[in-house]
């Protein structure tokens, strides 16, 4: 009977018995800062040659789905403008946004409408590049 709260206190005390196993390694150096430059008192001693400079190399781009940078999605408003223009190009004559929203595989949805309520459209677009991915525009005179 007494060996159950015995047996107990022994595997509680059991779970701690000193400092953990892992062991965080000393401390990184420091590294030593670079010598001063010196300059030779000898009026023929040259001075190093500078050494060639690579062209700029631009970031890479990250895709949506990468761990190092978080992507930007564009604002409504610019999706807004490339539906616009998408279709200004395609010949419809946009006169007011009726309605916009984001759904939740991160696409705008924008409708947009002609002067007199003639023309309507719907215009599909990435919400993360920016392209238009699917354009209805329909005029009810023709």
């Amino acid at each position: 009977m007494r060996r159950g709260p015995a047996l107990l206190l022994l595997v509680v005390a059991g779970c701690y018995l000193g400092p953990p196993r892992y062991h965080p390694g000393p401390p990184a150096p420091k590294p030593s800062p670079p010598p001063p430059a010196t300059r030779s008192a000898s009026p023929s001693a040259r001075p190093p040659a500078p050494a060639p400079s690579a062209p700029p190399v631009a970031p890479p781009a990250t895709p949506p789905g990468a761990p190092g940078a978080a992507p930007r999605m564009i604002s409504e408003s610019q999706a807004v403008a490339a539906a616009t223009s998408h279709a200004r190009a395609q010949g419809f004559a946009v006169a007011r946004v009726t309605h916009v929203h984001l759904d939740g595989a991160g696409r705008w949805h924008v409708e947009i409408a002609g002067e007199r309520g003639q023309e309507q459209g719907k215009v599909l677009v990435d919400g993360w590049t920016g392209q238009v991915l699917k354009s209805s525009l329909r005029s009810d005179d023709e």
